[in-house]
């Protein structure tokens, strides 16, 4: 069982957007439906089969998921006429947790990080060419969820871009690809011929997609190759010159295609003649939390926000449009921290993997995820880049187990 959980793994996570795309295309369905039925009649046979394993962080995550479905229901917030197996099944946290228990209790051979690191980096260049094509066709491949919602098609005139993750969430673009890239970064070489491409990627995609929260996430899992001392000055300088390459590359690309890079930096970095929209929308939403937040600080009010706070959001936005406040108002102090304490567990665990195998993709990926909740509200533990994450840490942690075994 462990070869076909091994090769399931390896054939749907990193290509997901395409199984999505397949999905939706010939079912109408989201593919995360068939997954996840897959995934519990796995976690079952592994219940059955063997010793399990749970470490700290899914135990947490667990605790909330349980918190977070009994608050819909106490809270009375499943939407009208929707079927209540479906609307459980396709929840984002219990598809998590379901995937990462089978990963916690699956062994990882050998041969398995190579592959994966190669179908990451098949991924990410994939993400790069299409990211490309969209500057001059914006639709190609792009998910009904934006050519088909009245509601999304600013982000078409926009000229925003969501390279191929667009099929599994519009914000997946920001979350996945700059964990996907912080992987690569370190098994990759700088002397690979795969590792300008990787850089590429990392910048392009992100600048492409006219997002801050990315772009800055991009930043941070790139920070990793100056704050590890074991890299040598000579691979910093190659990197800087990959950099400055890819940033020209990109302007002349951008020049053929009539994209005017100057506007996005204007528009989207520095808010030039937007009154500071951006900011201004998370400081209220910092001043609504701190008005709101007192009334139900221990358990909160159920995951919806509610018409008192929507009015005092005045249009800003649909809820407090920062990741952590808006937890805390949704499933209070108590529900909160069980969220939080799986984060810290999991960044405690690449942290210390990091530091034994001088393998930081895991930790700086989680850092941009954390950072990227600071400036939206997307705490998505189901996420392909999260998901692979949870994968790299268990195989790393395969590798400790047995080392201290052996001791």
């Amino acid at each position: 069982m462990n070869k076909i959980i091994q090769s399931l793994l390896l054939i749907l996570i990193p290509f997901y957007p395409f199984w999505a795309w397949l999905s939706i295309s010939l079912t109408n369905r989201h593919i995360s439906l068939f997954v996840i039925f897959i995934f519990i009649a796995l976690a079952f046979y592994l219940i059955i089969t063997q010793k399990v394993r749970v470490p700290k962080y899914l135990i947490f995550l667990i605790l909330f998921t349980i918190y977070h479905l009994g608050s819909v229901f106490i809270n009375n917030l499943i939407p009208p006429e929707t079927n209540l197996i479906y609307f459980i099944f396709s929840d984002v946290n219990l598809f998590a947790c379901i995937i990462f228990f089978v990963i916690e209790n699956t062994h990882f051979e050998e041969d398995f990080l190579p592959k994966m690191n190669k179908c990451i980096f098949l991924i990410v260049l994939l993400s790069l060419i299409v990211s490309v094509i969209q500057i001059k066709y914006p639709t190609f491949f792009l998910s009904r969820e934006v050519t088909g919602n009245v509601s999304n098609l600013v982000y078409l005139e926009q000229k925003r871009i969501f390279s191929i993750f667009s099929w599994i969430n519009l914000n997946s673009v920001g979350i996945t690809l700059p964990i996907l890239v912080s992987i690569l970064l370190s098994f990759y070489d700088t002397r690979t011929k795969a590792y300008p491409i990787i850089i590429m990627s990392g910048i392009v995609v992100p600048f492409l997609t006219k997002a801050r929260y990315v772009m800055m996430s991009a930043i941070i899992v790139f920070s990793q190759l100056f704050f590890i001392s074991k890299i040598s000055i000579r691979k910093k300088i190659y990197f800087i010159l990959i950099v400055i390459s890819g940033v020209i590359v990109s302007i002349n690309v951008a020049k053929i295609y009539n994209y005017n890079i100057q506007q996005v930096i204007n528009d989207r970095i520095f808010e030039k003649g937007t009154s500071m929209a951006s900011a201004r929308t998370r400081i209220t939403s910092f001043n609504v939390f701190i008005l709101k937040f007192p009334e139900h600080p221990w358990f909160g009010v159920g995951p919806k926000t509610r018409l008192d706070v929507v009015q005092l959001l005045r249009g800003e936005a649909p809820l407090i449009h920062v990741g952590y406040l808006s937890y805390l108002y949704f499933y209070g102090i108590f529900g909160s921290l069980f969220l939080f304490l799986s984060i810290f567990y999991l960044l405690r665990n690449a942290w210390q993997i990091g530091k034994k195998y001088v393998f930081w993709g895991c930790f700086y990926g989680l850092l941009s995820f954390c950072f990227a909740n600071t400036t939206m509200v997307y705490f998505n533990f189901s996420e392909i880049g999260i998901i692979l994450l949870v994968i790299y840490l268990r195989i790393f942690n395969e590798k400790l187990l047995l080392e201290s075994s052996a001791v």
